[in-house]
């Protein structure tokens, strides 16, 4: 008995940490943040790759190039991306600083009507972003 209840607890706790295989895929969200004074397009491309419990998260565009690993965590709204690590040998973003602690909630994934929705938590794409969930990225792949 002590065996059956040790695999169901075992089972519990790796789909607890390990998304549905239908949230595997890439995903990208571009962050548009109008024009600078002198016209150029603040846009930034946010790509989210995630495969089984793992994922890679990177950004590019106006004044932003950055990637790190990240883990999923499946909630009762859907999935929950963590920072897990800047890539090596770096212990921190292209400046050195640690902007995000190992484990740190970035945001949650959701889905409505065929839609992803996405509510920022530790991770902020801009300041003026909605926190409430929004359709945020899109399924690419």
């Amino acid at each position: 008995m002590f065996h059956s209840m040790s695999a169901g607890v075992l089972a519990l706790m790796l789909s607890a940490s390990a998304p549905a295989g239908d949230w595997n895929g890439v995903y990208s969200y571009t962050h548009d943040g109008g024009r600078t004074a002198g016209g150029s397009p603040i846009l930034v491309t946010w790509r989210l790759e995630l495969k089984g419990a793992g994922c890679r998260f990177h950004g590019e565009g106006f004044q932003t190039q950055e990637t790190f690993r990240c883990s999923t965590h499946a909630t009762p709204e859907g999935l929950e991306v963590r920072f897990l690590a800047y890539p090596p040998p770096s212990a921190g973003n292209r400046f050195g600083v640690e902007v995000y602690k190992p484990g740190a909630p970035l945001f949650t994934l959701s889905k409505l009507q065929g839609r992803v929705l996405t509510r920022w938590t530790g991770f902020v794409p801009d300041e003026g972003v909605v926190r409430s969930p929004a359709p945020y990225f899109r399924k690419v792949r």
